[in-house]
């Protein structure tokens, strides 16, 4: 029995699940919803498969009732268990009947057609819940690189001024007078590639400023804000998942190419300090020598 061949509400009609009569039904309209009322015989459960118990979950499957329609059910004059978010308990097996009664009675209550049709397959754009929730994870994954994007940013400006700084740094008076030539010529070699680094870094700082301005990214957001975020169909979702799967792929690149320039200058700037700590150490230790062959010889005078 389908909920379209609803039996009268004065007629029990049997149900089947896998050729098999499984219990009674009875369709009840109340109010607003619909109500079915299933009665399963105390000797279906003595005979009922253990691999297949019963369960309510196999009462709807029998009546062709989608566990997605079904608003609230109970068992005789229990409270109703709300199945909102695919209750467990649909596939809970049943228990049999009290001992002084010979059916066991379940109350299904299905939700009104508006609403079923709602939280069903989909609206009427053909939009499903899942499209619905791929959407919003998609636009999620953007959200996180761009701050993914932003960080890398704010360190690229703090890696340019220690570039910058790093460039500009000059000798103290001992290391010009004690700093061995190869050592200076090593120090400065590593300096001239912050030149081929820095452009490198401002072009990145300029991409990840302006990546939040497009005007792609921006009608993008109107659309999550206005469509996606309260479920509000619109025409041309498809177009909508391409555009955003191609900002995700733009904001992936760029971030794999900024990191590989925050990298590389990180490479460029420690290669620089070590080169300047081993000017310095080797400057302190000849000046060491000299004062110490200075001191040497003004013992023999």
């Amino acid at each position: 029995m389908s909920s379209s061949e609803q039996a009268p509400p004065n007629e029990w009609a049997a149900v089947e699940h896998m050729w098999e009569d499984v219990a009674e039904a009875w369709f009840k309209p109340e109010g607003g919803r619909s109500a079915y009322m299933f009665r399963i015989p105390r000797d279906r459960f003595q005979t009922a498969d253990p691999g297949r118990p019963l369960t309510v979950e196999r009462l709807l499957e029998a009546a062709a009732i989608s566990g997605d329609d079904v608003e609230s059910w109970r068992i005789g004059d229990e409270a109703d268990a709300d199945v909102a978010g695919a209750n467990p308990q649909l596939k809970d097996p049943l228990p049999p009947p009290p001992p002084d009664a010979t059916h066991l009675t379940v109350y299904v209550h299905v939700k009104p057609p508006a609403q079923a049709a709602a939280g069903g397959e989909g609206d009427e754009h053909g939009v499903s819940p899942e499209q619905w929730q791929d959407l919003e994870a998609l636009w999620k994954n953007i959200l996180g690189l761009e701050v993914s994007i932003e960080t890398l940013r704010l360190n690229m400006e703090g890696l340019r001024a220690e570039m910058e700084a790093a460039f500009k740094k000059s000798m103290g008076v001992e290391e010009k007078v004690h700093a061995l030539q190869s050592d200076v010529h090593q120090w400065n070699k590593a300096k001239t590639r912050i030149h081929y680094a820095l452009p490198k870094l401002r072009e990145f700082v300029h991409r990840a400023t302006w990546a939040l301005a497009v005007p792609e990214r921006k009608r993008l957001e109107e659309v999550v804000e206005t469509h996606i975020e309260p479920r509000v169909p619109l025409p041309g979702l498809d177009q909508v998942w391409e555009q955003m799967g191609h900002l995700q792929k733009d904001r992936q690149v760029l971030f794999a190419q900024g990191n590989s320039v925050y990298q590389e200058g990180r490479g460029i700037l420690a290669e620089i300090q070590r080169a300047f700590s081993t000017l310095q150490r080797n400057a302190a230790d000849r000046a060491r020598q000299k004062r110490s062959a200075g001191r040497e010889k003004g013992k023999h005078l």
